[in-house]
């Protein structure tokens, strides 16, 4: 293995040639907190800063692709940009010109190159437009956010460098000052010709992974193994699958928890398909992976590839469960998108997702990967079958407050390697009977259920219950024979009696927070009700279903109290438990 790893100053790592920041690279991610804690360190000592270590790949002539140290480097850009700045404005052309020999250089056709390039267009031109174009360009560049990273650090760098000249006679001697801590900051760079031991090293030298995301161990593992010709079209659904995952809304989602979820959708053959793989053991699985395959390099490109389609995917179900479950979610990813193909499926994955619990998607990745692929895919007709299944158990299962437990998760993780696996419509089915005989030995109990019901409250400390009570006042409104609610869009909850001065702490006043004492009404309908329940009567009349017969009651008498809210609580109980029936062999 040829290894250079010297300790050198930044200035000296910036000229020696190009850097080049690879797509799967995160984006650059320094706050505040961050570039305030770096001017401390050059400012607070006489003694050079030491930046840690930096790795990086390529031969000694050629451009360095950037292993270890991006973020590190586009910050010492920034900083560098800022004083470039600041020596223009006190008209010190000078210092401008040797500043610019950090941030450009001339290749050698001539051409003014940048010292950092990101190969992602969206980072490069996040860097160029609100740093590296001259003060007075960035100011009508089309391309200038002053709410990106980069130019939020820009802006911090700049403050804090005037505070400092703001007590000073000598602008140009303090600049100088700042721009020799910078660039005079130590680093032992490290620079490895093969890319594959680059990877290594990099895990070396953080604890043989230990303080790195799994994300970022796979992520190496990967690009090691992908040949230098074949590294694009990787990169680019690599840096793709990150942006994907940087827009999802799921509570405690990361990459990590997406690398486990999608791992366990996918059947792997050697692999008991009833044994959950952890997140410790997911590096290792797929490195196994790799090493059994006739071509490595073929090999790594098509993980890629799987977990990018896994990535639109669950961008899919997030939009799913943002939308209350709109069939236009999946238009972008079908190749024949029709809306009647997409709207039940919508509606049961809408269902299954808004419970709040991921443990289904394993299965969920599984289900729609089979559903979306051109040839032996699962048809729609045992898809709307699973999904129905699978909606009433998890469901029951939120409701019920049952934790989740390694039982759960290998029942999903067996029943989505199961439909990986399959290709044919008795491979599909027979993957559904096994996960509905495996679900109805650990079903919630109809007891279970109706006790979940009854302790649902819509209440500010109670937030999370609100999806669920929607849902269900939903799902039951649409079984009624008909409506005068428009039940495509979100509506509001109402609290039939209404809240001025009870507090949720008091026992007597729980029935108010409770199901039973909340309806479905248009949000424009809602937000110019009467606070008394006998003043509402006459517009409440407007939205009830007719078929709410407790409620009508309370309405055509004007009055409603607990007594009444509770009966209804248990209307609504017998309908909840009729609409997710138990399951059943």
């Amino acid at each position: 293995m040829q290894i250079d790893a010297q300790k050198r100053s930044l200035g000296e790592v910036l000229q020696q040639g190009q850097h080049v920041v690879p797509r799967y690279q995160r984006r650059y991610a320094w706050e505040s907190q961050n570039i305030k804690d770096f001017w401390n360190d050059i400012t607070n000592t006489s003694d050079p800063h030491f930046f840690g270590s930096m790795v990086t790949s390529g031969a000694a002539a050629a451009p360095r692709e950037v292993i270890d140290g991006q973020q590190r480097l586009t910050t010492a850009i920034i900083a560098l940009s800022v004083l470039r700045d600041l020596y223009a404005e006190i008209g010190s052309a000078p210092r401008v010109t040797g500043i610019n020999e950090y941030l450009e250089y001339n290749d050698r056709d001539g051409h003014r190159n940048h010292r950092l390039r990101n190969k992602d267009v969206s980072a490069a031109s996040r860097l160029n437009d609100n740093v590296l174009l001259e003060k007075k360009q960035r100011a009508t560049s089309p391309g200038y956010d002053s709410e990106a990273l980069e130019s939020q650090a820009y802006k911090t760098f700049e403050t804090l460098v005037r505070d400092e000249l703001s007590g000073t006679n000598d602008a140009t001697a303090q600049l100088d000052n700042i721009r020799d801590a910078i660039l005079e900051t130590e680093v032992v760079y490290i620079n490895v010709e093969d890319r594959k031991n680059a990877f290594t090293i990099f895990e070396t030298l953080n604890d043989r992974g230990k303080s790195l995301t799994v994300m970022d161990l796979v992520k190496n593992l990967l690009f090691a193994e992908i040949a230098s010709s074949d590294e694009d079209s990787s990169e680019r659904a690599w840096s793709d699958i990150l942006e994907k995952l940087d827009d999802l809304t799921f509570e405690g989602m990361t990459p990590d928890f997406f690398l486990y979820y999608a791992w366990n959708s996918r059947h792997h053959p050697g692999h008991a398909s009833t044994d959950l793989i952890e997140q410790a053991r997911l590096r290792r699985s797929i490195a196994d992976q790799i090493a059994t395959s006739t071509d490595r390099d073929v090999s790594a490109q098509d993980l890629i590839g799987g977990l990018s389609i896994d990535a639109k995917i669950l961008a899919g179900l997030n939009r799913t469960l943002t939308s209350n479950g709109s069939a236009d979610t999946w238009r972008e990813l079908a190749t024949a998108w029709r809306r009647d193909d997409y709207e039940d499926i919508s509606s049961r994955l809408y269902g299954i997702l808004v419970a709040g619990s991921l443990q289904p998607l394993p299965l969920l990745l599984s289900l729609m990967r089979a559903y979306l692929r051109e040839r032996a895919g699962i048809s729609r007709k045992t898809l709307l079958k699973f999904l129905t299944v699978t909606e009433s158990f998890q469901f029951r299962w939120s409701i019920a407050q049952k934790p989740s437990t390694s039982t759960i998760r290998r029942l999903y993780r067996q029943a989505a390697a199961s439909v990986s696996a399959g290709s044919s419509k008795p491979d599909f089915e027979a993957a559904l009977s096994s996960f509905v005989a495996a679900a109805d030995r650990i079903d919630a109990s109809n007891a279970q259920f109706r006790d979940g019901i009854s302790r649902l409250a819509y209440s500010k400390t109670r937030a999370k219950d609100t999806f669920k009570i929607r849902y269900i006042l939903t799902r039951i409104e649409e079984s009624y024979q008909s409506t005068t609610l428009n039940l495509s869009r979100q509506l509001s909850l109402e609290h039939l009696q209404g809240l001025e001065g009870r507090s949720e702490a008091t026992a007597r006043n729980s029935w108010i927070f409770k199901i039973g004492n909340l309806a479905l009404l248009p949000p424009e309908v809602n937000a110019d009700l009467p606070k008394e329940f006998a003043d509402k009567c006459a517009e409440l009349s407007n939205w009830v279903n007719a078929e709410d017969e407790t409620l009508i009651d309370a309405i055509s008498s004007k009055v409603w109290n607990s007594e009444q809210s509770n009966e209804r609580l248990s209307d609504i109980v017998q309908r909840a438990l009729q609409l997710w029936p138990r399951i059943q062999v």
